[in-house]
């Protein structure tokens, strides 16, 4: 495991070893070049330093690099990427979880295996209120605010109509997430709760960039122990490179090739496991339909206040 998703770095690094030798320079001649130090050119190529955009910029344009190429180098550079809307958020965000959020928006899918909860992508309000409030560690009303604010912007991704299109998303959910209690103790909140999340995964499930699929208790034993985690594919290499476990405190990223390949077939396994969309489809529909009624005016979770 390592603490920052490093994987796509390392790839732009040898990227541009491989174009300063085709382009049958020495690091001393780029340095040279460009007005750098030697050992800014060797920083680089190693992955020990990230580059800027005018810095990738003046490196393509030196490498003579062919704009299909430097289209793809420049997916692989996070550091050249434009600034996104978690930077307005950045003082309360932790390092890990901004690491998190911009490799999701640099990426081009997600699978994922839901063990415990739904996917953060997909949760409904009222449920990550809750889940926000499941802890002997009570937020501040404006922390719990704050927390729901930046999982809906998280949740853009998702949207088919952004101009780069929806995220691609392919979740397999255990059957026992949508059987666990939420509100232990009110029937009357859990089911609301439980009505609108069902909805928002009913919904999400009929874009055409996401599948979902419940893994039956009935299919058994799944192949991880794990729990709950996602693999992200790379936009610019169009393949899985990095796992990350998220859970309250902490972000987890796995970037060896090895493992994202384990994990991957796991995935495989799991899909092969669960049901098909369209029977989990039903099944969401289903357990819908079991709660009965119209939507009720959600009520905020006991022991919050301000909400």
């Amino acid at each position: 495991m390592v603490d920052t998703p490093s994987v796509r770095e390392r790839r732009l690094a040898q990227e541009l070893r491989l174009l300063r030798a085709a382009a049958e320079l020495h690091g001393k001649d780029v340095a040279a070049s460009l007005g750098w130090s030697p050992s800014k050119v060797s920083r680089i190529e190693n992955g020990r330093t990230g580059i800027t955009e005018a810095d990738l910029e003046r490196l393509v344009e030196l490498y003579r690099v062919p704009e299909v190429q430097a289209t793809f180098l420049r997916r692989l550079a996070p550091a050249a990427r434009p600034r996104g809307w978690w930077d307005a958020y950045a003082d309360g965000l932790s390092d890990r979880f901004a690491n998190l959020i911009r490799l999701e928006a640099g990426s081009r899918a997600l699978r994922c295996f839901a063990a415990v909860v739904p996917h953060a992508l997909v949760q409904a309000p009222e449920y990550l209120r809750e889940l926000i409030h499941s802890t002997w560690e009570q937020p501040s009303s404006a922390e719990v605010e704050r927390r729901m604010l930046v999982s809906r912007r998280r949740q853009e991704l998702l949207d088919p109509q952004r101009p780069s299109g929806g995220l691609q998303l392919s979740m397999v959910v255990d059957e026992s997430v949508l059987m666990r209690t939420v509100v232990p103790g009110d029937p009357d909140r859990d089911t609301v709760v439980w009505r609108e999340q069902l909805e928002r995964l009913a919904a999400v499930a009929a874009q055409p960039n996401v599948t979902v699929q419940v893994l039956p208790l009935a299919a058994g034993l799944p192949p991880v122990t794990s729990g709950s985690f996602s693999v992200l594919e790379s936009q610019a290499t169009r393949a899985p490179d990095v796992v990350y476990l998220e859970n309250k405190t902490r972000v987890f990223f796995i970037d060896s090739e090895a493992e994202v390949h384990r994990y991957t077939r796991a995935l495989d396994l799991l899909g092969e496991m669960a049901l098909p969309p369209q029977e989990s489809l039903t099944l969401l529909t289903e357990r819908l339909r079991s709660l009965g009624g119209s939507r009720e005016q959600v009520r905020p979770p006991t022991g919050s206040t301000g909400q």
